[in-house]
């Protein structure tokens, strides 16, 4: 995609260059066609294209890592541990590496993704004017939804011990009065009992010591 916006602003640029200053062509048969395609149509199909390029963008875990607050989150989906639910999708490739935060916080509702694109632009200004800088929270409870998307007909998930273990648990997972990550279940979405930190720490200050002597 990115390709194609180049490739379209260079082909307007050289488009306008001919119809600005090429006097001699003007009143040519097929000039004001020349004329609408340099002035209007690549122009916007250049906005098009851009616009979905960013859209597409948006979706990666670089952007979302972009921003220094949510480096400890990417960081999170690689680490070697079974418990963070992150790590645990990503590096067993139960979704794409590429889109992982997407493809877990997207609400899979008709306006779903629009709406995830509003939260995360919300995300970047929030932390452009300095807030947010501690844990961040979700703008509502995580949904059962997004996790049924993907596992709500595997058999492997219907088998599991623990959803049979109630008559009524699969129904209540559904209708989304049982949820997921509540505590007990799968309450660890990232991290949060501070070891990485701690390991983090300690590995920047041997670093520090070895660098100073």
């Amino acid at each position: 995609m990115t390709w194609i916006c180049i490739a379209l602003a260079a082909l307007g640029l050289a488009l306008l260059l001919i119809v600005t200053r090429a006097h001699g062509f003007r009143g040519a048969p097929g000039w004001r066609l020349l004329a609408f395609t340099a002035f209007f149509a690549v122009p916007v199909l250049f906005v098009v294209s851009s616009l979905q390029a960013d859209l597409h963008h948006m979706k990666t875990v670089q952007f979302c890592g972009s921003c220094h607050v949510m480096e400890r989150y990417v960081k999170s989906l690689s680490y070697d541990d079974d418990e963070p639910l992150s790590s645990v999708h990503v590096r067993n490739n139960f979704v794409d590496q590429k889109t992982a935060c997407y493809s877990c916080h997207v609400d899979y509702a008709m306006f779903g993704g629009a709406k995830a694109k509003v939260n995360g632009l919300h995300h970047v200004i929030a932390n452009l004017q300095g807030k947010g800088r501690g844990k961040i929270e979700l703008y509502s409870p995580y949904k059962n939804g997004n996790c049924l998307h993907c596992h709500g007909s595997s058999q492997r998930f219907r088998e599991v011990e623990d959803h049979n273990a109630e008559a009524d648990f699969m129904t209540r997972v559904q209708a989304g009065t049982l949820s997921c990550v509540q505590s007990g279940c799968h309450d660890e979405g990232h991290y949060w009992d501070g070891k990485y930190d701690e390991a983090g720490t300690s590995e920047s200050e041997a670093d520090t010591t070895e660098a100073g002597e």
